[in-house]
């Protein structure tokens, strides 16, 4: 009895050790590098994309509407709150999910024509956002 009981603990206190050495990296998850300074600054609301739209116009949105917004909102502390410029890192963000998009509506393209319009019109947005890309890295 003795001897399980030790080889429990022992069992017990190897997994804990191995489950605690994630914890000892406190810089371990900070490789998102672009995604949380975008991420801070995007108008998400309907009513910040609404005022974007409003003060900046149509060549701040990507997409239809007020989808694909690549101008930062217009009350975030990020340097050009405010100022209607176009942000890189909310062009990346636009690209990389039109072609998320675009990918899925491709699979689906066979079985219906709405799911073919879409795809021409995330690859239009993807193809817009990378030419802005072009135009806009130093």
């Amino acid at each position: 009895m003795g001897a399980g009981q030790s080889s429990s603990s022992g069992a017990s206190s190897s997994r804990h050790r191995s489950r605690s050495r994630g914890h000892h990296h406190p810089h371990r998850h900070h490789h998102h590098g672009s995604r949380g300074h975008w991420s801070a600054s995007s108008p998400k609301s309907v009513g910040e994309r609404s005022a974007v739209l409003k003060k900046c116009g149509r060549r701040c949105f990507l997409g239809p509407g007020r989808s694909f917004p690549v101008c930062a909102r217009l009350g975030s502390a990020s340097g050009g709150a405010g100022t209607c410029k176009i942000d890189r890192h909310g062009v990346q963000a636009a690209y990389s999910r039109a072609r998320e998009w675009a990918a899925i509506t491709a699979r689906k393209k066979g079985s219906s024509s709405t799911a073919a319009h879409k795809h021409r019109k995330y690859t239009a947005i993807a193809r817009r956002a990378k030419s802005l890309l072009s135009r806009i890295k130093k």
